[in-house]
């Protein structure tokens, strides 16, 4: 005779009757048995919650197997079936191919060894939302010494910042500037040094703390034409040696110094004319060399004169600097050691005065 609809892990007391066939009737002693504990889940986590996967761990026991029933609702639609031991034992089960950024409904049922079902907790979890790049946006700087374009955007989680460029046509030329803070929502990056005039195509990228990577479309932009002027920074004029070429002090020459900056690759030249006016009658030897760091000697000048003089730089694209106008003295002329003991011995002996020395 089965007995059913038990509960389980319970303990049941019975005695068997039984009736002959004149109607006498029979008791067994009384005994028990106690039916098998029900299966149960515990320790049930979502974990390594990826874009479009996650793992379901939990600890079975007394069960044959379980189902997970999973879905975008608490009607679910997918399911998992595991084969389990009785014994207590920890399992990991994937739920994969779903959809990123969505919150997803799940409960594990047991069975036991009869096939009894038990239902589970509702439960959930949400996946990671893929990293977006949206709201791309290019805008020149004005007023700097190179081409500069600020590039801003947005994401919807935190990622790096990575822009990629090159001029088209010139992949070889390839570049990138990299941040790399995890940042969500708005982004902001400056590219420097562009040429001007030149067509460039480049690509926001981005990647989350698992690695996940979002590009943006391929942008595509023209630089615009250089028409601002190096700026002229740290002019300086030092007073130079002083280069005597014979002992009479007509022939004693002067030299000055001028260094200067500029905020960005340009050549190097000096005007000057004697006196402070505004006449420049003379140029320093042109230097074409792009640089940053500017020297020009100026020889030859007449010692205690006063000189007024300029810088000028240009850059690559043509556009000239001339910075303000100094005005300085040439070192004054002094005599050598040698024209110093020719004027002693003259003044002590009077016949000397006559002696050129050759």
């Amino acid at each position: 005779m089965n007995l059913t609809n038990l509960k389980a892990g319970t303990t049941y007391y019975y005695k068997v009757k039984w009736t002959d066939e004149d109607g006498n009737t029979g008791t067994s002693d009384e005994n028990s048995f106690t039916t098998a504990s029900a299966p149960t889940i515990k320790d049930v986590t979502a974990g390594s919650i990826g874009l479009s996967s996650t793992i379901i761990q939990y600890t079975a026991k007394d069960a044959s197997k379980v189902k997970i029933y999973y879905g975008k609702t608490t009607s679910f639609g997918g399911l998992k079936e595991v084969s389990t031991s009785t014994s207590e034992t920890t399992y990991t089960t994937q739920l994969s191919d779903l959809d990123d950024g969505t919150k997803y409904y799940y409960k594990i049922n047991s069975f036991d060894s009869e096939g009894a079902e038990y239902e589970g907790t509702i439960l959930d979890f949400t996946t990671l939302p893929r990293p977006k790049i949206s709201g791309v946006r290019l805008e020149t700087v004005a007023n700097t010494a190179q081409t500069t374009i600020r590039v801003t955007w947005t994401t919807n989680t935190e990622v790096s910042s990575i822009v990629t460029y090159y001029p088209e046509g010139n992949s070889a030329a390839v570049r990138d500037e990299v941040k790399v803070t995890l940042e969500k929502g708005a982004h902001s990056l400056m590219i420097r040094g562009l040429s001007t005039q030149t067509r460039y195509l480049l690509v926001v990228r981005g990647r989350d703390k698992l690695g996940n990577e979002a590009i943006s479309d391929t942008q595509r932009f023209t630089t615009a034409t250089d028409t601002r002027p190096p700026t002229i920074l740290n002019l300086k004029v030092i007073g130079g040696t002083i280069s005597p070429v014979g002992f009479a002090a007509g022939d004693v020459k002067a030299q000055l110094i001028i260094t200067w900056d500029t905020d960005e690759p340009a050549t190097g030249q000096v005007e000057f004319g004697q006196g402070s006016g505004t006449t420049y009658s003379q140029k320093s030897q042109f230097d074409g060399n792009m640089a940053s760091n500017h020297t020009v000697i100026l020889s030859g000048l007449i010692p205690s004169q006063v000189y007024h003089l300029h810088a000028l730089s240009q850059d690559a694209s043509g556009n000239p600097a001339v910075s303000i106008d100094l005005v300085t003295i040439a070192p004054k002329a002094t005599r050598s050691a040698l024209d110093l003991v020719v004027k002693n011995l003259s003044e002590a002996f009077g016949f000397i005065g006559s002696i050129q020395l050759k």
